[in-house]
């Protein structure tokens, strides 16, 4: 059995969306679920939040490494469905965002394209944001000759010359 390691906190604000598929004449109390690593967090619902609802909410989810899942652990997988009190709620439209260029980056910033299989179903505005538990690696990307040393970060490129006093950027 294999240990899954927490990588850091991925924070993802539900923030609005626009364009929602409405089953029905009257205004829907939309809600949104966003799921990562088999954890499912859900807003409350908008009343009367129709075709364009306003969240603003926020849900931390950890980010694990786990050697063999991590394909599974990269995609958050998100949705909107309409809240039916009286019956089983119908989901109007999913999306998948890969993570991958967010854990690299820190940030997160877009719509979100939602479906079903009657096609396309309206977007989902999301913000997200990574915590690394730990600092960046810095990796040797390469040599020069002249003994410069080109070093890669989580943000920048920096170079380093053994005898130089000072880093080049």
């Amino acid at each position: 059995m294999s240990q899954s390691k927490e990588l850091g906190t991925l924070i993802v604000v539900i923030l609005k969306a626009r364009h929602l598929h409405q089953p029905s004449f009257y205004k829907q109390d939309p809600y949104a679920q966003a799921s990562l690593s088999g954890q499912t967090q859900r807003t409350k619902p908008e009343p009367k939040g129709g075709q364009h609802p306003v969240w603003d909410e926020e849900f931390r989810f950890p980010v694990l490494v786990d050697p063999g899942k991590d394909s599974i652990n990269r995609k958050l997988e998100v949705s909107c469905w309409k809240d039916e009190p009286r019956s089983e709620d119908k989901l109007l439209g999913k999306g998948i965002v890969d993570i991958e260029s967010t854990l690299k980056t820190g940030e997160f910033d877009d719509w979100v394209p939602l479906e079903t299989s009657g096609g396309a179903r309206g977007e989902l505005y999301l913000e997200m944001t990574f915590y690394a538990n730990g600092p960046p690696p810095l990796i040797v990307v390469h040599r020069k000759s002249n003994n410069q040393i080109v070093l890669h970060g989580r943000s920048h490129i920096i170079l380093y010359h053994p005898r130089a006093d000072h880093h080049l950027r």
